[in-house]
Order: structure tokens, then C-alpha cells, then sequence
């Protein structure tokens, strides 16, 4: 059996490297023949920040590009990762050569609340168009809870696989000695609005706590088209312990992390955005053995069991509560922490939900 994972993004945005490229390792090493297909890595696309500067003809250019490779692909299994303009040619390809699709979402890149005038008519292209694949495709795969319910509407033949962490990659690193200062991470990319408002919220929380513990420290790690209005909030707190540092790339991450003491998870409105996401960085923090505060919105709500692994929060005040609660427990921090650990190795890590996928392609192969 092939599988050709089709991406419109690059092995340095998350969506691409985790759902495609080290799933496609992990198929790989069960005995899968398995490829790549990124529009950005494998076609030169502009992606993340940059995929704005697209114009129509280029993208119709990398389908035509994207088909004529996959045409040549006969009996092969097509994951598509996500709905965006990547989609229509390995959907044309399927349906010239009736291969089997199956759609995979991690993410909502539709319209919060899409309508249909005279019951067809979308106000939300993406929203008509994934529907439309996932009751084509074989099966769909939602990475979070949300996302499976969503996609259950459309297709019987929906499975659950989070994004999860490569967890021998991702390890907690030996503190010998007493920090004498704590960082506060928050890391990611800022493509949306709804980061800068979570970040907002985060600044804001941390504010409050350095009235009290003078040593810690907030370090916001990452890029995005809206970095100039993070630049700017950062600027308007005036607090040198409030650090915007610059995008890392993937590998440096672990030995970056190693430095951190508490990640944190912020999210501002439950929004289907909100709900949707599988949360890369949670995966990370845990795996790297480091005690994290959520609010409880979304799939960390299905992660995080409070105060065993992780905290969860459902108001301004309790997330400022169990962050100081972190601060000034190291022995609660490396409890946390080992469960956090725990956790991942268990249900989230990269062997885990490798082996999942393998399963559920042999059974509808």
C-alpha cells in the first residue's frame, strides 16, 4: 500500500511536520510505502507567513503541478492535510483515478459561524468544500474532540488522532539547582488575531504575578503576520521581564524548552477556532517534563486532568492562582511534571498515534 500525505505547508509549520512528515516516518517504519507531497517543501510555494503573497495563477499552477504528480500514483491512498487551495489536485486526481482520499483536520480555517442562503448557497467556501471531501473520503481523522464531532456530521468513518509529540525528541532536561528565576513560556506562531488576544491575556495575567514574585520572567517565542502588533503590546507593557524572542526553528526547540520552567496555554473565547485546536506546544511542554496552566477551552479540557498533570483555568483569577502556585512549589513543578510526561508517553506520543494510523489504514485498505 502507498500513502502520499499532501500538504500545502512546509516541514517548519507544525500542521505539515507532525501530521504529515512524522506520521508518514512512522507508516514508514511499519512496512508502509510513503511520501511527501508539500506544495511548499516539494513545490516551492510561499507558506505560513509569506502564502498571502500567493496569487491565483500560482496556485493553480502548483495543482496542475501537484495532479500531474499524483496522477501517476494509481491505488494509492491520499491523507489530505486540511482543506485550503492545495486540495483540488489530489481531489481531481482521485476522482480521474479513483483513489482513495481521507481528510485530515487539526485546525478550523473556516468561517466562525458559516450560513447557506436557500440552504446551498455558503458564505464559507472552506466550510462547502470540506464537507464536501469528508463525505467523499474513505474515512476522516479529527485531531481534536471538536473536530471529530464536526466531521461525524459528514462521514460514519471518523477517528481521533491528536497531533501529538515525538517524545524521543522532545525529553525533560536534569535541573540540579534551585532557578533563581522562573520563565513563563508561551510559544508558537502568531497567524491569527485570536493569538495576539491570548497572548494579550497571558502579558496581562503575568503583570499581576510580577507584583508579587519579581523573579520571574515571560518569554514569547515565535512569528507570524501579526508579530507587529505583538512588537507593539510588548512595547506598550514596558516590562524588560516581558521578552519577544525571535522564531526557532523545530529542531532547536527541545534544547530551548530545556530552559523553561512553566508553559502555558492561554485561550481567550471559545470559539470553534478555539475548540478545534490540537495543541502542539501542550504536547511539548509535557513531553519535555515541564508543569503547565490551560484554560479550560478546547482539547486541553481532554488532555489535562487538574492539578495531576496540569493545570486548567477557567477564569483570569484561577490562572493567575495556579501559575504562582507553580512558582513557588518546585517539588509541585517536578510532580506535575513527571505526570505531565507520563501522560504524553502513554497516549500522545509519535509511536502511540503512529501505530493508531497504521491500524485504521489496514482495515479500510
Amino acid at each position: 500500500m502507498k500513502v502520499i500525505f499532501v500538504t500545502r505547508e512546509g516541514y517548519d509549520l507544525a500542521g505539515a511536520r507532525i501530521r504529515c512528515y512524522n506520521f508518514s516516518q512512522e507508516l514508514l517504519k511499519r512496512g508502509m510505502n510513503t511520501e511527501v507531497l508539500s506544495f511548499s517543501d516539494t513545490l516551492g510555494a510561499k507558506d505560513g507567513a509569506r502564502e498571502s503573497e500567493l496569487g491565483v495563477s500560482e496556485k493553480i499552477k502548483y495543482n496542475y503541478e501537484a495532479f500531474r504528480r499524483l496522477s501517476g500514483s494509481k491505488g494509492a491512498i491520499f491523507i489530505l492535510q486540511r482543506f485550503n487551495y492545495h486540495s483540488f489536485a489530489p481531489f481531481l486526481a482521485s476522482f480521474f483515478n479513483k483513489n482513495k482520499i481521507v481528510l485530515d483536520l487539526d485546525d478550523w480555517e473556516m468561517r466562525e459561524n458559516p450560513k447557506y442562503y436557500l440552504g446551498f448557497y455558503p458564505s464559507s467556501k472552506a466550510h462547502y468544500f470540506t464537507r464536501a471531501i469528508a463525505r467523499r473520503s474513505l474515512f476522516c481523522i479529527g485531531a481534536s474532540r471538536f473536530l471529530q464531532g464536526f466531521l461525524r456530521q459528514f462521514n460514519k468513518n471518523i477517528f481521533y488522532i491528536p497531533s501529538g509529540v515525538d517524545t524521543g525528541v522532545f525529553k525533560p532536561a536534569v535541573k540540579t539547582s534551585a532557578p533563581d528565576k522562573i520563565v513563563i513560556s508561551w510559544l508558537g506562531t502568531f497567524h491569527r488575531k485570536e493569538y495576539i488576544e491570548n497572548i494579550k491575556f497571558a502579558a496581562g495575567c503575568f503583570s499581576s504575578l510580577r507584583k508579587k514574585y519579581p523573579h520571574i520572567y515571560f518569554e514569547i517565542t515565535g512569528d507570524g503576520i501579526y508579530e507587529h502588533d505583538l512588537k507593539d503590546m510588548v512595547s506598550l507593557n514596558n516590562d524588560d521581564h516581558i521578552t519577544l524572542r525571535d522564531w526557532i526553528s523545530p529542531h532547536e526547540v527541545p534544547a530551548y524548552l530545556s530552559g523553561i520552567h512553566i508553559g502555558i496555554l492561554p485561550v481567550v473565547g471559545d470559539t470553534k477556532f478555539n475548540r478545534a485546536k490540537s495543541p502542539t506546544k501542550l504536547f511539548e511542554y509535557m513531553s519535555m517534563g515541564l508543569p503547565t496552566v490551560s484554560t479550560a477551552i478546547g482539547e486541553a479540557e481532554n488532555i489535562i486532568k487538574d492539578r495531576e498533570n496540569g493545570f486548567l483555568a477557567e477564569t483570569r483569577e484561577e490562572f493567575i492562582e495556579k501559575i504562582g502556585m507553580l512558582i513557588e512549589n518546585a517539588g509541585l513543578r517536578q510532580d506535575i511534571g513527571k505526570k505531565a510526561r507520563q501522560t504524553v508517553e502513554e497516549d500522545y506520543s509519535l509511536e502511540v498515534l503512529g501505530r493508531r494510523l497504521h491500524e485504521i489504514l489496514k482495515k479500510y485498505s
